[in-house]
């Protein structure tokens, strides 16, 4: 006479449940880890990017940096603010005008830039904008362009150099303000409180007076 299979008794089924919540609990433990760990990665690499973009464009603007002396609209200016306890700066200066790489305007020569920050709808960051305005040598109604270059930062500091120190504020105390300063230096501070710092040296500092109008950057200018 053969023997009745034997089933799985109530023990073994709570057993193997249990055993097997624990594997579930487990796996998803490792997908939430990976899953925080890539916000994580990608929250730094989008910080990253926009301070690379942010510090791209200053850079460009003011490797074209343009004063002439005696002509106001030209002057070259920067003015230490302090928001929500930020540090942070408003650059202003006129600059040799790159074409538009979209083709929705021919390039008008020269314009004026103003970079500047504005408080973030949390009160406690910083957006960096930036404004141009085209044909800035004589009086036109073309309404300014402004962009935000990048938000979610804990700083935006200038500081300029004027041949022997630098400074935070342009022009110099007794200084010209048709003269331009030798480097300016450019720090953004993301929000994890990491500073990212550039260097640019203006092409045109020490030679305003012979600076042109065409509105075109010269060869030998980099």
């Amino acid at each position: 006479m053969k023997s009745r299979g034997r089933g799985f008794t109530l023990i073994e089924v709570l057993l193997a449940l249990a055993i097997l919540s624990t594997i579930i609990v487990l796996l998803l433990s490792s997908f939430r880890g990976a899953e925080r760990t890539l916000e994580i990665l990608s929250d730094r690499s989008g910080a990253f990017r926009q301070v690379r973009i942010g510090m791209d464009r200053i850079g460009t603007d003011l490797e074209g940096a343009f004063s002439s002396p005696g002509n106001e609209t030209t002057a070259f200016s920067c003015k230490a603010d302090k928001f929500s306890g930020n540090p942070a700066s408003t650059l202003i200066f006129t600059a040799f005008d790159l074409p538009d790489p979209t083709g929705a305007r021919p390039s008008s020569g020269l314009v004026k830039v103003r970079y500047f920050p504005k408080i973030s709808e949390d009160g406690k960051h910083i957006e960096l904008h930036r404004e141009q305005a085209d044909i800035p040598l004589i009086e036109n109604r073309i309404p300014t362009s402004e962009s935000r270059l990048a938000s979610r930062l804990l700083g935006f500091r200038v500081e300029l150099f004027d041949g022997r120190n630098w400074i935070t504020e342009w022009p110099p105390q007794g200084g010209s303000r048709y003269i331009l300063p030798g480097k300016v230096s450019i720090v953004l501070t993301d929000h994890r409180g990491r500073e990212y710092k550039r260097t640019i040296p203006l092409a045109l500092a020490g030679r305003e007076a012979s600076a042109l109008f065409s509105g075109k950057r010269k060869a030998e200018v980099k």
